[in-house]
């Protein structure tokens, strides 16, 4: 499982080729789940381009502190903090002090059905609120499938964990009577995301807003504002993020000039590309590569080299997660609607 959108390398062109659409990489991230209902990794994370994906996700912030874009608006997180995304919602995420990492439980879209369908509400809890009890049982519900993952139990002890985490959910959404002031409209999602789109497929070509917003069928200045308000990024900035993201590909792992890399990734020209890397990456292309190859055999250097590192899901992250809870955490089963399909999902499978 990849924790985190993979997009397809880009090919290369010369100065003079003319443009065209050759990439198939969106800022939809699809991810497998196999024969499990969930995915539970943490990772050290430098930061996470805009995407969006059909699973709902809970976010658990273990150290450090992220910029956090979701929806509607920015917000910095803190160690203990939580953040719940809807499906198919767009939200980015960058760090902001170093080794800062993260816990992320995503849910399979099969775990619902039209009866029972996957929460949507803006749950947030920043780790500067004081819990609530609804936040005290999500917390504890966290904590109890961590410790069932760590210790390899049975399966079907799993997906009753998985529930009760939703139903946790669910019953903190239901007490956010202010969720409808949180919610972005639709259209305004569509338009993002077809901006989104169409930058990683095009980004080696000339582009600009104007084209853009005009494809959407939106003006100039609201696709601006919106586009920078939902992804976090205004245009030029997730341009220049989605060419360098590219180019460091190429510089890893080939052996293809500065100069031919820069006209593959959309840059005008080599000094284009060196001038965004210091701007971005504080190191030009080429000590990039340099580092790069110096780093392959040290994996405490390699990590300055990626935009994420995983981590073990061992005790560690469970002592991180009983820091973060209130002395009593005994997890205690959620009396709402998601609990009454387990035992029908159990008897499915």
């Amino acid at each position: 499982m990849f924790p985190f959108s993979v997009t397809q390398q880009p090919r290369l062109k010369s100065q003079r080729q003319a443009t065209a659409p050759i990439h198939a990489g969106s800022g939809y991230e699809l991810i497998s789940f196999d024969a499990e209902k969930l995915n539970v990794f943490a990772a050290e994370v430098y930061y996470c381009e805009p995407h969006w994906h059909s699973a709902p996700e809970l976010i658990c912030i273990l150290s450090g502190e992220f910029s956090v874009t979701l929806g509607h608006a920015t917000s910095l997180v803190t160690a203990g903090s939580m953040l719940y995304i809807n499906p198919d919602e767009i939200h980015s995420l960058e760090a902001r002090s170093p080794h800062s990492q993260l816990l992320t439980i995503q849910f399979a879209p099969n775990l619902f059905d039209e009866i029972h369908p996957a929460p949507q509400m803006d749950y947030a809890l920043n780790a500067s609120q004081a819990d609530r009890s609804v936040d005290r049982q999500i917390r504890n519900s966290v904590l109890a499938l961590v410790e069932h993952l760590v210790d390899a139990q049975p399966s079907f002890t799993r997906i009753a964990l998985a529930y009760q985490l939703l139903g946790a959910l669910a019953a903190a959404g239901e007490n956010q009577a202010d969720r409808q002031q949180m919610t972005v409209r639709k259209k305004d999602q569509q338009w993002v995301k077809y901006g989104i789109e169409y930058i990683n497929q095009h980004f080696d070509d000339e582009l600009n807003l104007t084209t853009i917003a005009e494809n959407a069928g939106a003006s100039y200045h609201h696709f601006s504002r919106t586009f920078k308000k939902i992804s976090g990024y205004n245009f030029k900035e997730y341009l220049t993020m989605i060419r360098i993201n590219k180019a460091k590909q190429l510089l890893k792992d080939t052996n293809i000039p500065i100069t031919d890399i820069s006209y593959a990734c959309g840059f005008s020209g080599h000094k284009q590309l060196i001038f965004a890397f210091n701007k971005y990456c504080r190191m030009t292309p080429t000590e990039f590569r340099k580092n790069y190859l110096t780093a392959i055999n040290s994996a405490a250097e390699m990590q300055i080299m990626t935009d994420f590192r995983c981590l073990p899901l061992d005790q560690q992250i469970v002592k991180r997660l009983q820091s973060f809870n209130s002395p009593s955490h005994e997890a205690i089963l959620p009396k709402v609607p998601f609990i009454r399909v387990i035992m029908k999902i159990i008897i499915a499978i």
